[in-house]
Parts: structure tokens; sequence; C-alpha cells
């Protein structure tokens, strides 16, 4: 097992959730300890996050041909920041790296359809 220093005062205890400090009460959670979690959490915010503000973007901005030129670039950054290749070392298993392709997937195919559709109408 892996030991941390307790924040508070310093006495060695366990790396996992929900362990206790014996001295001052101190709980683990879960973006305490292994710099892995914080980068996975802030992966999961992303692939949530980003997509949504894409989409936002693309419906307000389809009605005029600049905008929507910028909104598709802006798009086209997040796409390729919030994509899982770029975090491939971060997944324990399988089953987490066929989860997020698939959400990465859905999300930007639909983006792509709303994309398409909205240029076809301008132009």
């Amino acid at each position: 097992m892996n030991l941390i220093n307790c924040p508070e005062c310093n006495h060695e205890i366990l790396d996992r959730i929900g362990t206790i400090c014996p001295s001052c009460g101190h709980n683990v959670t879960y973006f305490e300890g292994d710099k892995k979690r914080k980068l996975y959490g802030k992966f999961f915010a992303m692939s949530i996050f980003f997509p949504f503000i894409s989409f936002i973007t693309i419906v307000f901005t389809s009605g005029n041909l600049i905008a929507l030129s910028i909104a598709s670039i802006l798009y086209l950054f997040l796409a390729t920041v919030s994509c899982p290749l770029r975090f491939k070392d971060l997944f324990f298993t399988g089953y987490e790296k066929l989860v997020f392709w698939v959400i990465w997937g859905v999300a930007n195919s639909f983006l792509i359809a709303i994309t398409y559709n909205s240029f076809s109408k301008l132009l």
C-alpha cells in the first residue's frame, strides 16, 4: 500500500479513499494522493462540458455564416482537446476506454451533423 503524509498533521497514512488519520481525524478524499485521479476528474469534466459548450455555441450562431464559422473552429479545437487519445495512459480498464470513446464519438457525430446542417442552410 502507498503511504502519504497527512496534510494537516504530517502523520503517515494510507493513500486509500476514506482513510482517517488517527492523530487529527483528517479523511482522505478522492483527489488527494494520486495525481492520476486529478487528471481523470479533469478529463471526465471535459468530456461532458466541452460538447455542451460546443452545442450551445453552434445553435446560437447558426443564423450567421461568420459566427458559425468561428463557432465551428472553436468546436474543432474543443473536440481535439477532449479526445480520449490524448489521455490514453489515464484509463484503468478497457471498459473505461470504451465508454469514453463512445461518449466522445456520439457527441462529436451529433455536433458534426448539426454543424453540417447549419452550414447547408446558410449556403
